[in-house]
């Protein structure tokens, strides 16, 4: 009886086995299965095609170049091509039109997606004010930088017999003395009035050619000089640098009395390759030093203006009875080097050398 029931369920299971892969392969579940995974797919596709709405995917706006617009004229383009702006800031600028846009942030020409926030500068209808600095008894160094921190700048520099030397004796502006916290508009020339000191007041010319203007005035003025004579010898006055300056200090080492005026004459990179320049402009023949005494070498270096690295002097050699028997760069015909940079040089005996004697390029 055991055994007929046991075979009986066995048979039943069986048929119920049968049943379930009858149903898995049956028209009607590979139907639903078909509609279920169409359904899954037509989902995933419209999700997809919401986002790509949602997110403008594949779709930009090309930012317009606003600057120099008036901010009524921003807007309206801004507007018209679906962005967003926030005006931010607003500078003041005596050579642009007061009203108009000065910087943009993403700059004009770029891709964004709908709806996107540019950020304007504007340029102020009045200038901004600043309290005027004291500046008496500083140092001229210390006055040019608190000028520059408060966005003033450095107008004319004078001296007269006091015992501070480049100490300010005198704040002043439109011939005037201008008091410690006076308002006055950024960018406003401050003249200072510095003292002589007891001896002679002698500055030495800084090197500014390849610098900008700002730069070449900023160095001048931190030298104890003013700007003179300004010439622009191309065409274009964009992206100008120093081309010349008198005095020159290139071909010789040039002292002033402090007060005094170098003349700038610029160009443009725009119409003049200055890298190349002044590479030329920087540089000296490389000289040979083979054969030379120690007091021959120093002597031509300084007049080439280049400086003395590592000096090795051999077993035996002193300097009174030395002579080069190596260098560091080593001396090659029509090589230049750079103003500045150093050679190392060996000394041997002068008795036990077979170099030739002093020979190097003419200076």
């Amino acid at each position: 009886m055991a055994c007929l029931q046991i075979g009986t369920m066995s048979k039943g299971l069986k048929d119920r086995e049968m049943t379930i892969w009858e149903f898995v392969f049956s028209r009607f579940f590979l139907r639903q299965l078909v509609i279920a995974a169409a359904l899954g797919v037509a989902i995933i596709w419209g999700s997809l095609k919401l986002l790509d709405l949602y997110t403008l995917h594949g779709r930009t706006i090309t930012v317009p170049e606003l600057e120099g617009h008036r901010l009524e004229e921003a807007q309206e383009i801004l507007v018209s091509r679906n962005l967003r702006y926030v005006v931010n800031d607003s500078i003041y600028d005596q050579d642009s039109e007061p009203g108009t846009i000065a910087w943009q942030n993403p700059a004009g020409g770029t891709e964004v997606k709908r709806n996107r926030t540019i950020y304007l500068t504007k340029v102020a209808v009045l200038p901004e004010m600043v309290e005027m600095p004291d500046l008496t008894d500083l140092s001229r160094r210390q006055a040019i930088t608190i000028l520059e921190t408060h966005g003033l700048e450095v107008g004319q520099l004078s001296y007269q017999p006091d015992i501070a030397r480049d100490a300010v004796l005198k704040q002043k502006f439109k011939e005037g003395r201008i008091e410690p916290g006076t308002p006055v508009q950024k960018g406003t020339a401050i003249d200072l009035v510095l003292g002589e000191g007891l001896g002679e007041n002698i500055t030495m010319v800084p090197l500014v050619i390849g610098m900008r203007p700002d730069e070449a005035v900023r160095t001048l003025n931190r030298a104890g000089l003013n700007l003179g004579e300004e010439v622009i010898m191309d065409e274009s006055e964009e992206n100008l640098k120093v081309y010349l300056q008198d005095p020159d200090p290139l071909e010789q080492t040039q002292y002033l009395e402090a007060g005094s005026h170098v003349d700038l004459f610029f160009r443009s990179t725009d119409e003049f390759d200055f890298e190349e320049y002044l590479e030329q402009l920087l540089s000296v023949p490389m000289p040979k030093l083979v054969g030379m005494t120690p007091e021959e070498v120093e002597d031509t270096l300084l007049k080439l203006e280049l400086e003395i690295g590592m000096e090795v002097f051999e077993e035996g050699a002193e300097r009174d009875d030395a002579i080069v028997y190596r260098q560091e760069p080593e001396y090659q015909e029509g090589m230049i080097i750079p103003k500045g940079e150093s050679i190392d040089v060996w000394y041997e005996r002068k008795d036990t050398s077979d170099a030739e004697g002093p020979e190097f390029n003419e200076l």
